[in-house]
């Protein structure tokens, strides 16, 4: 057995329930990968999950981090997709906030070559939910379309937003107002958050084809479409902005700032301290 730090949520509560521990993982399983961890993800789940209030979440005391990218490390005794070394990224909802991690092989995606790390993380999640909410859950995003989107700042939106792009739709949506020159060069017609007023001049422009929420509480379906969006960002196809990036020894730190982190896009936990 491996001696890893990983972060512990003792208990619901404020971030002061937030901690890294010392353990021991196992070697992983005759069907697992173990993977040294280079960045986790850190979204609003995390947030939600040390409150309590996440959907279906365990019980407190859990092991958070919804996602990752890495290496190989060691190979379970059936598993054979991927080599020592390899750079892998999954969604794993609980566990990825450590220097280590034993993973199904099953859930594990290749990174392309050439592929950033940080940006290939943030494509794990924040950019695999936005392109199921494009592609999977309507066929209206299209050229012509309206498009309004809620929360355009934050990773899932700022994603939402730039892949109804890449398909010719009209973008609107709201944001804070230090981000809305921004917005606006990327061809966005953005709102602020606080008043209505984007109501009324959507109805005037004929209302949204379609809406997205990217405020609430994010909802994942089985069948990710992790390799899509790392092949779209392996051909150039955007770019991924980082908001944020903490060192996982300093865990308690992303909860205490989340609502006070200015600027776009995903944010992410160091763990590799050489990456």
């Amino acid at each position: 057995m491996t001696t890893i730090r990983r972060a512990l949520i003792s208990g619901f509560g404020d971030a002061s329930n937030v901690k890294i521990v010392t353990e021991t993982i196992d070697a992983p399983g005759k069907n697992e990968v173990q993977v040294d961890v280079i960045y986790s993800g850190f979204s609003g789940a995390d947030i939600n999950m040390r409150l309590g209030v996440y959907p279906q979440q365990k019980t407190a005391p859990l092991y958070p981090g919804y996602c990752f990218v890495g290496r190989v490390a060691v190979n379970g005794r059936k598993s054979t997709k991927f080599r020592p070394g390899d750079l892998v990224g999954a969604v794993t909802v609980y566990d990825s906030e450590a220097d280590k991690i034993n993973v199904e092989e099953k859930y594990l995606v290749a990174v392309p070559p050439g592929v950033d790390t940080r940006s290939a993380l943030a494509a794990v999640l924040d950019w695999n939910t936005a392109y199921g909410l494009v592609h999977r859950a309507t066929t209206l995003v299209g050229r012509g379309k309206r498009i309004f989107i809620h929360g355009l700042s934050g990773a899932v939106g700022y994603a939402t937003m730039t892949l109804c792009l890449l398909e010719g739709a009209e973008v609107y949506g709201t944001a804070s107002l230090r981000n809305h020159e921004a917005l606006r060069r990327l061809g966005v017609t953005p709102f602020v958050y606080t008043d209505k007023a984007w109501m009324g001049e959507m109805r005037a422009r004929g209302g949204a084809h379609v809406v997205y929420d990217a405020l609430g509480f994010e909802s994942y379906d089985e069948s990710w479409e992790i390799l899509a969006v790392l092949q779209l960002l392996a051909d150039g196809k955007f770019e991924v902005p980082i908001k944020k990036i903490w060192d996982l020894d300093n865990i308690r730190e992303p909860h205490e700032q989340w609502t006070k982190v200015a600027g776009m896009g995903s944010c992410l936990i160091r763990v590799d301290q050489n990456a």
